[in-house]
């Protein structure tokens, strides 16, 4: 028999060796021999239970997760190891809570995710948990569960988390702005759908970017207590009825973005409405489908002023290639106040070189005097002929800007991934 000659290396390398190997095979170590039982269970735990874990047979069916769950981290130690990623994906059960409260009583020392699958009611989330978790927690993301618990403001402490979303859940309004006080670090907060959430007064020195989409309307909101935040991004805000009347500019950062539902939504009307002064940055998703949806792209920037950045998301399969159907729509570009002074930089996600498209570009193109940059990201695999074509014919109308350029570069779901997250957001409302 041959002799064992690895287990008589150091723990320190042993170590190294586990923490190669994939979750499944390095738990499976502790069974080799007793000098191996520990090696595993002392080092600091990855764990990352997604859709790819059933792929590679971590977890074979859905219903039996919690019970994988818990013994993952029954057999982990006894809690002298910290927990460095805790990231899952799955559907709550009765025994949710029992690797909750085991959970709970390690240490954490990187990133918190639970993301449960919208079936039936939300979890309850303890706030024991997040309390005893926050020493070195560094990012936090949770989706659709309910925090509950009652804690004083002082037991909590977050000093090292700099990234918080909470997504389709539940939170009592004072917690949040507990939590959020409680964080000395905080630099990333994402506000998607947290339905009790009517009043947000955040308090952060260190918040620097902000995304709110709010679940049900904000009677009161405001960014006195954050001097440096940088950017606040709204997603499907009724941004007409938040400002002046509910938001006010002071607290306000230099750069305000606002992605609006898709032209068509019947959700979504346009006229009439007042000029807004507070946002610079616009995303724009339109079908392409007529003159008419151009001409209310047109109506909708003149709404805007300020704006510096105009995002045109592409959103359909069925844009026309009919000429007529475009007709005479574009109105006068010297009325359209960001168009003289303001709006710098254009960029079209996904475009796919469309009659509509290409009259919207031309338009932005003949009527921008400050544009900088049309920056074109298109789809699929072009040619420089095809590239150099449609660069001519975005110019063809001439440029209100002699500093403008058009530049050409094919989409990418890792590149641009923020503009990818952006238009999951405008399919999932289209669905609802």
């Amino acid at each position: 028999m041959e002799h064992d000659r690895i287990s008589l290396l150091p723990d320190c390398m042993l170590g190294s060796i586990v923490s190669l190997l994939p979750l499944k095979d390095a738990a499976s170590t502790m069974v080799l021999s007793r000098r191996w039982r520990h090696i595993w269970s002392s080092l600091p735990l990855d764990l990352d239970l997604d859709i790819r874990s059933r792929h590679k047979g971590l977890l074979s069916d859905p219903l039996n997760d919690s019970r994988v769950i818990s013994a993952i981290l029954s057999s982990h130690g006894d809690g002298a190891a910290p927990i460095r990623r805790f990231h899952a994906g799955t559907r709550a059960d009765c025994s949710t809570g029992d690797w909750m409260q085991i959970l709970s009583q390690r240490r954490m020392d990187g990133s918190l995710v639970l993301k449960f699958a919208d079936v039936g009611a939300r979890p309850p989330l303890p706030i024991v948990l997040l309390a005893s978790a926050g020493a070195a927690l560094r990012h936090l993301d949770l989706e659709w569960c309910r925090v509950r618990g009652i804690i004083a403001p002082t037991g909590l402490a977050f000093p090292n988390l700099e990234k918080i979303r909470l997504s389709r859940m539940g939170i009592p309004e004072r917690l949040l702005h507990a939590m959020i006080a409680a964080c000395s670090a905080l630099r990333e907060m994402y506000l998607d759908s947290v339905y009790e959430l009517r009043r947000f007064v955040p308090r952060s020195r260190t918040l620097t970017h902000l995304y709110i989409r709010p679940e049900v309307p904000l009677d009161e909101i405001s960014f006195r207590d954050t001097p440096n935040l940088e950017r606040l991004v709204f997603l499907f805000v009724d941004v007409w009825r938040l400002y002046p009347a509910v938001v006010t500019k002071p607290g306000l950062p230099s750069r305000v973005d606002l992605v609006l539902p898709p032209l068509d939504s019947p959700s979504f009307a346009i006229m009439p409405k007042r000029s807004i002064s507070i946002v610079t940055t616009l995303y724009l998703t339109i079908k392409f489908s007529d003159g008419e949806e151009l001409r209310k792209a047109s109506d909708m920037l003149s709404l805007f002023p300020a704006l510096q950045v105009l995002r045109i998301l592409w959103f359909s399969s069925s844009s026309s290639e009919d000429e007529d159907i475009f007709g005479q729509w574009q109105p006068a570009a010297d009325k359209i106040m960001c168009l003289n002074k303001h709006l710098k930089r254009v960029v079209f996600v996904e475009y796919r070189g469309t009659k509509g498209e290409m009259e919207l570009a031309r338009f932005l193109m003949a009527g921008a005097k400050v544009l900088t940059s049309m920056q074109i990201l298109y789809s699929g695999n072009w040619s420089d002929k095809r590239i150099s074509t449609q660069k001519d014919m975005i110019c063809t109308g001439g440029k209100a800007s002699s500093e403008a350029q058009v530049n050409f570069e094919k989409f990418s779901h890792t590149i641009h991934g923020n503009l990818r997250n952006v238009r999951c957001h405008v399919h999932q409302l289209c669905l609802v």
